[in-house]
């Protein structure tokens, strides 16, 4: 039986999403080690700092709501100011983290994470990640904006809340991190920061290994931003994270992203433009090549049948006139 989100505010709503954070920090002692070909900047962290930090992000998505509400924002509140809420997210986990892990605070996180993430795929994404997960926890499921998903009659299955949180998590996570590596002045000291803070797993314990690290999540990225978006936004489909008992995995779901077309960049749209290209010319070339290889196949066995036809005439004839 498929159980469906709290329509709107009340008694009902407060306690799904009391059990909702429930769920969640109970799946942090699951597995945490990431089962998709997609390369995470989390990957290079142990289980136990990494469900330290998905644990600072909770506590701190907790208090974001809390405070939300005490300010009485209403849907279009929080849709005009989502970005803000989602780097104030970031910046505080972030800071959060640093406090945690080497007790040193980083100095204007702010201003450096503002800079880092503007350029992040995950933040041209700000309202799926965070803006529609919010309007399902303070006002319920009925908000007209909650429509980009296709629910019938605004009936939000409860896994459907369950994955977003999840996606915002990892996603989240994966931003902060990323914005940590990339301030690193150097490989060398990447490496002494990841080793004096006990942060990485034992499958990083060198600096060369920490470079291909470093250079597949920036190879990544260009594939993500310049390929990847601009197919799956073409699409209508969106890329979310899950935490699994079998450690993170990815899906792909529908969501309605018609007018985020326009927010692609020229290169993307080109990009695109190739790609469609390329579905439509390739079965045609391929069908195409099909043919000629027939016909190349046939041409080239009946010309080797010729070819045999007449040798082992050839062969007969010689033989008969040894005969003779």
């Amino acid at each position: 039986m498929i159980k469906y989100w709290p329509n709107k505010p009340g008694i009902d709503l407060n306690l799904e999403v009391a059990n909702l954070f429930k769920r969640t920090y109970l799946k942090l002692n699951k597995n945490l080690y990431n089962q998709t070909s997609s390369i995470l900047s989390i990957d290079i962290l142990s289980c136990k700092i990494k469900k330290k930090l998905f644990n600072i992000i909770l506590v701190e998505l907790e208090i974001l709501i809390l405070d939300l509400i005490e300010l009485d924002l209403t849907v279009e509140d929080i849709k005009i100011l989502n970005k803000k809420i989602i780097l104030d997210l970031l910046g505080k986990s972030l800071h959060s983290f640093q406090v945690v892990v080497n007790k040193t605070p980083m100095q204007d996180y702010k201003s450096v994470l503002h800079i880092a993430s503007l350029n992040n795929v995950t933040l041209n994404d700000h309202r799926l990640l965070l803006e529609y997960l919010l309007i399902y926890l303070i006002f319920g499921s009925s908000s007209e904006q909650n429509d980009i998903y296709q629910f019938i009659d605004s009936q939000v299955p409860l896994k459907h809340v369950d994955i977003l949180l999840d996606n915002l998590l990892i996603q989240v996570a994966d931003a902060i991190f990323r914005n940590i590596i990339h301030r690193q002045k150097s490989l060398s000291a990447l490496f002494l920061f990841l080793k004096s803070n006990h942060l990485c797993n034992d499958t990083y314990i060198s600096i060369r290994s920490i470079a291909t690290f470093k250079n597949n999540i920036v190879w990544q990225y260009f594939i993500n931003y310049y390929f990847t978006q601009p197919k799956v936004l073409y699409s209508n489909r969106y890329q979310v994270w899950i935490l699994s008992p079998q450690g993170l995995r990815s899906k792909y779901i529908y969501v309605y992203r018609e007018e985020n077309l326009s927010t692609l960049s020229n290169v993307q749209v080109l990009v695109t433009g190739i790609l469609e290209l390329q579905d439509f010319i390739l079965p045609k070339i391929t069908a195409l090549f099909v043919i000629i290889s027939k016909i190349w196949i046939y041409l080239f066995s009946n010309a080797l049948k010729n070819i045999l036809e007449l040798l082992w005439r050839s062969f007969l004839l010689i033989i008969r006139t040894e005969d003779q």
